[in-house]
C-alpha cells in the first residue's frame, strides 16, 4: 500500500496548505480593505495640501494677502513642507497597497493550483478503506462503525438544516405579521384622534395585510412542525389569534374603534410572542446544526486517521 499511502500523505499536505492559504487570503483582504480606506484619506489630504500650495503660487486672494503682509515666502515654505509630508505618507500607502495586492495575487494563484485537494484526499482514503476491508484488515470493524456514525450524523445534519430553514421562513412570516399589526395599531390610535376616513381606510388596509400575513404564518408553522417532527422535536403550539377586521369600517363609532384597536393590540402582542419563540427556536436549531457540523468534521478526521494509519 505504499503508493496509496504516499498519495494520502501528499493530499494531506495539500489540504493543510490549502486551509492555510484560505486563512491568509481572508487576512490579506481584511488588511486591504483597511489600507484602501486609509489610502483614500491620505489621497484627499495630499490633494488638499497641494491645492493650498497651488493657491499661494497662483493668482489667488490668499497670495495677494500674504504678499501685502510680507509673509508669502514663509507661508509658501510652510505649505510646501505640508504638501511634501502628505505626499510621502500617501506614496507609502500606495506602495503598501501594491505590495498587498501582489501578496493577494500570489496566494490566490497558489490556492487555485491546490483546488480539488480535498476531493483527492477523500478519494485516496476511500480507495485505501476498500482495500483494507477487502483484505480483512483488523481496522475494518472500526471503519464500519465510523461509517455508520458518519451516515447518522449526515442524516441528522440534513434534517436539522431543513428544520432550521423552516424556522427561518416562519420567523420572516411572523415579522411580516408584526409589522402589519404594528402599522394597524399606530393607525388605530391616529383614527381615534382624527376620525379621518383616510386614516380609517389605511387602517383597514393594514388589517387586511395582517390577516393575509397571519394565514401565511399558519402555513409556515404547519410546515415547521412537520420538519420538527422529523428530528424528534416537539412541535410548536402557537396561538396567533384573529381580530375584528371589517367592523369599524362599516360601523364607525368610538366604541367600535376602541374594540377593534383592543383586538389589534392583543393580536400584536400574540404575534410578538410567536416571533420571540421562533427566534429562540431558530437559535437552538442553529446551535444544534453547528454541533452536528463539528461532529461530522471530527468523524471525517477520525476516519481518515484510521485509514491512513492502518
Amino acid at each position: 500500500m505504499n503508493n496509496i499511502d504516499g498519495e494520502i500523505k501528499r493530499a494531506r499536505e495539500e489540504q493543510a496548505r490549502y486551509e492555510q492559504l484560505k486563512r491568509r487570503l481572508a487576512t490579506l483582504h481584511s488588511q486591504r480593505e483597511e489600507l484602501a480606506a486609509r489610502e483614500a484619506v491620505l489621497r484627499a489630504a495630499r490633494a488638499e495640501e497641494q491645492e493650498d500650495v497651488d493657491n499661494l503660487e497662483g493668482r489667488s486672494l490668499m497670495r495677494f494677502i500674504y504678499s501685502l503682509t510680507g509673509g508669502l515666502e514663509d507661508k509658501l515654505d510652510q505649505e510646501r513642507a505640508g504638501a511634501r509630508a502628505a505626499a510621502v505618507k500617501h506614496d507609502a500607502a500606495v506602495r503598501e497597497l501594491e505590495d498587498l495586492d501582489e501578496d493577494i495575487e500570489e496566494a490566490g494563484q497558489e490556492l487555485k493550483l491546490l483546488e480539488g485537494c480535498e476531493e483527492r484526499y477523500d478519494g485516496a482514503i476511500r480507495r485505501k478503506a476498500e482495500m483494507l476491508k477487502a483484505a480483512g484488515s483488523p481496522a475494518s470493524g472500526r471503519l464500519a462503525a465510523l461509517e455508520k456514525d458518519m451516515s447518522q450524523t449526515a442524516y441528522s445534519l440534513r434534517e436539522t438544516g431543513e428544520a432550521l430553514g423552516a424556522a427561518r421562513a416562519a420567523a420572516r412570516r411572523a415579522e411580516a405579521v408584526v409589522d402589519a399589526l404594528q402599522g394597524a395599531a399606530d393607525l388605530g390610535t391616529l383614527d381615534l384622534l382624527t376620525d379621518s376616513m383616510f386614516v380609517n381606510l389605511a387602517k383597514r388596509e393594514r388589517i387586511d395585510q395582517a390577516q393575509y400575513a397571519i394565514e401565511d404564518l399558519r402555513v409556515s408553522l404547519r410546515r415547521l412542525n412537520t420538519e420538527l417532527a422529523d428530528i424528534g422535536t416537539a412541535g410548536l403550539d402557537l396561538d396567533i389569534g384573529d381580530f375584528l377586521g371589517f367592523a369599524d369600517f362599516f360601523f364607525d363609532g368610538i366604541f367600535v374603534d376602541l374594540a377593534v384597536n383592543s383586538r389589534i393590540n392583543a393580536s400584536l402582542s400574540s404575534a410578538e410572542g410567536v416571533l420571540s419563540q421562533l427566534s429562540s427556536l431558530e437559535n437552538r436549531l442553529a446551535s444544534t446544526e453547528d454541533g452536528l457540523r463539528a461532529r461530522a468534521a471530527e468523524l471525517e478526521r477520525e476516519y481518515g486517521d484510521a485509514v491512513a494509519n492502518a
